[in-house]
């Protein structure tokens, strides 16, 4: 049974991180370039609607460069500009009201800020911070997962890691892995005293809006048997402990998120639920791995 599973996790993985490097073959797609940096890609149906703000993007037949300004405000102004009027014209229909970064590599100087809902729709790469939450009970490893809010605007019902939230502009891993502690689980500071992030998983596959790409900052979480997540922001309608087995197999029907799915995946290879000479092993890793 371990061995079938073991093939069948490859499998999701394959579906929930296709290499950017093959997005012109899985969806056909424009690179968006900001600077001289390839920051998304667009779909050609996508790109021709930006023709209307033709101070704001160059659309060529193979590319899509943004030239709304010469520093990192002027170009968020001039994208704020697009996105509101998309929404306006029900072409941008999720819209958050947060802003999220938008860097050629994480960790250097913004190159603008875009509204998060717009962020698939551009094919630009968003960071998350999840938190993998394992309890031991009656001696076996067990996990604690979220299910989301039936209001929730992208995949309500779906499982999700403990903790999982994007990365809104200005924040830091860190802060975020906090800030959504609390909010979705209500896990106190000092059960993250020593919590630190052990990596990042990749995720990229096709939706109906474009191209969803994301990189998420994985941790992992011990708690104590009596621990008992809460829910402060009306997110999550439900938390359950589950053995490590039921999540493989509640993984491959589907119930996760592939994001949350992807980041679970990895947080059992850590456990050894999948050994090295497991001949998918290698597979995994390398397919998780920005």
């Amino acid at each position: 049974m371990r061995s079938r599973l073991y093939a069948d996790l490859a499998g999701f993985l394959r579906a929930a991180c296709t290499h950017a490097s093959h997005a012109g073959r899985e969806l056909p797609a424009l690179p968006f370039y900001v600077k001289e940096h390839v920051v998304g890609w667009l779909t050609p149906s996508f790109a021709d609607l930006l023709r209307r703000w033709p101070h704001v993007f160059d659309v060529n037949p193979a590319y899509v460069t943004f030239k709304g300004g010469d520093n990192a405000a002027a170009r968020t102004a001039a994208m704020a500009e697009v996105t509101r009027e998309l929404a306006r014209d029900g072409l941008l229909r999720h819209w958050r009201d947060e802003l999220v970064g938008v860097h050629h590599h994480y960790g250097t100087p913004e190159l603008l800020r875009i509204e998060r809902g717009a962020s698939r729709h551009f094919g630009i790469t968003a960071f998350g911070a999840h938190v993998n939450g394992f309890s031991r009970q009656g001696g076996l490893v067990h996990v604690w997962i979220a299910r989301r809010s039936g209001k929730k605007q992208v995949d309500p019902g779906k499982y999700d890691n403990l903790v999982g939230g994007r990365i809104s502009a200005g924040l830091t891993v860190d802060e975020t892995l906090r800030k959504e502690a609390w909010e979705e689980a209500g896990i106190a500071p000092a059960l993250l005293a020593d919590v630190n992030c052990l990596g990042a998983v990749r995720v990229e596959y096709s939706v109906p809006e474009g191209l969803h790409r994301e990189i998420l900052f994985v941790h992992d979480l011990w708690l104590p048997q009596d621990f008992k997540p809460a829910n402060q922001d009306g997110e999550v309608s439900e938390f359950s402990l589950r053995p490590v087995e039921e999540v493989m197999e509640m993984i491959l029907r589907g119930d996760f998120t592939l994001d949350a799915g992807a980041v679970m995946v990895d947080g059992l290879l850590r456990l050894g639920a999948v050994l090295p000479e497991d001949p998918q092993y290698l597979d995994m890793l390398r397919m998780l791995k920005p």
